[in-house]
This record gives structure tokens, sequence and C-alpha cells, in this order.
């Protein structure tokens, strides 16, 4: 019909459908796959399959991966990947788009959030409501102030790049701007960290896995085990 890009959005079935969906994304030359791991639903979903049902996001990931490698092994065409369910922090981000990254380039291209954004902007105007009514919490006011040039750390950073306009910019919106900075600075030093300095760059050799089951789920090994035949190479050769 004419569509330049197609994107398909699904959720956290079981993994014979995560495979058929994939497969058919391949055959289709669909763009990118949005999975959306549990616990999470999808507009009017009933309670109990947002909170009970599906498949946790770290699992669907690793069922997802798994169907990208295979169709890449057999030189089929492999659509990029978005991950949701449950990001909040800049760790989890880090994590997605990481191990995701078999073979030099990540599949997981994107990251998907809803309630966390969502939560930051109506905090933002939560509190600053109840300013304005004089009804901020001692503890809050002691640690953030009263009005928004102080209760949000990137205010001055839109009003050099606003000036006088940014009393214009609702209040949500310096939420949801705040809360993404705080997550682009988290991304920035974890990046750093791992000396690689871009996202796609990241990949399964800066991850470990702390338990025997995060193991057993995703294939990254252990932290004992992680760099073991370096470590020889480094102090026998």
């Amino acid at each position: 019909m004419g569509a330049k890009e197609a994107f398909l959005k699904t959720g956290s079935y079981r993994p014979a459908v995560v495979a058929f969906t994939m497969k058919a994304a391949s055959e289709a030359k669909v763009d990118a796959v949005t999975f959306d791991g549990a616990d999470r639903g999808t507009e009017t979903s009933p309670v109990p399959m947002m909170m009970e049902c599906g498949t946790p996001t770290v699992y669907l990931e690793a069922q997802v991966l798994s169907c990208c490698e295979l169709l890449r092994k057999r030189g089929k065409y492999v659509p990029d990947i978005v991950m949701a369910g449950g990001f909040v922090n800049e760790t989890q981000l880090f994590k997605a788009v990481a191990i995701s990254n078999f073979a030099g380039k990540p599949y997981v291209k994107a990251i998907a959030q809803a309630r966390a954004p969502l939560t930051a902007v109506f905090k933002a105007k939560y509190f600053t409501n109840l300013a304005s009514e004089g009804k901020l919490p001692p503890s809050f006011k002691e640690l953030y102030g009263e009005k928004p040039e102080t209760m949000f750390i990137t205010y001055h950073d839109l009003e050099q790049m606003f000036g006088e306009k940014v009393k214009e910019i609702p209040v949500g919106a310096i939420g949801l701007y705040t809360y993404w900075d705080r997550i682009r600075v988290g991304l920035q030093q974890l990046i750093a960290g791992v000396r690689k300095w871009r996202l796609d760059l990241i990949d399964r050799r800066d991850l470990a896995s702390l338990t025997e089951r995060a193991y057993k789920v995703t294939g990254i090994p252990l932290l004992e085990d992680v760099e073991k035949e370096l470590i020889e190479r480094i102090l026998l050769d």
C-alpha cells in the first residue's frame, strides 16, 4: 500500500509463537519487530494478563536472540529487534543491547519504554502542584527546594537552550527530559567503563552472569568463568 517501512509490535508469547513471528517477519522483510516482555500489557490488557501471564523480559529476549542467530546462520533476513517490558534504568538498557551482540552488530537496535517515562512526567507534575499549594513534604523541600529551577537538575541546561521560553515548557516535559538525561549520562558512563564509546560496540563479552539461572537462560558466562582463558594467555604467553 505504499508504506516505506513496516514495524511489528508483539508481546510475550510462548516460544513457538516467537519463532513463527520471527519467521514471518523475516520472510516479509519487516524492518523492525518489538517484543514486549511480561509483566507488562498493551493498552486495555486485563490486569491478570498484565501481571501474571507471559514471559519475563530476559527469558523472552533469550528466545528472540536464539531465533535471530538461527536465521543469520542460515543466511536469512533478520529484522531489527526492539525490546520492551519493564525497562527503567541505564543498566537494563545496556544489558539488553550488549547481550544481543554475538557477531559485531547488536540485534537489539532500540529499547521501548512506557511506564518509566510516563511516571517521570506524572511525578514532575504532581510535586510541582504540591509546591504551588504549599503541601510539599518537608524532606522533599530540604533536598530539592520548592521551584522547578531547583527541583529539576536539567532546568538550567534548558534555560541556556531556550532562554525565557523555558518558562513555557510544560513541567511534565521537563521531568521527561530530566529522566532521559539521567539515562543518557548513565549509559555514557557504562559505555566508557567498558572502553567501547558507542552503544553499538558493546557486546556479550561486557557482561557476566551472577547466578547459574542467569547463565542457563542467557548463555552469558558466570563471573568466575569470564575471561578465564585470557588470564592464562596474559600470564603464560
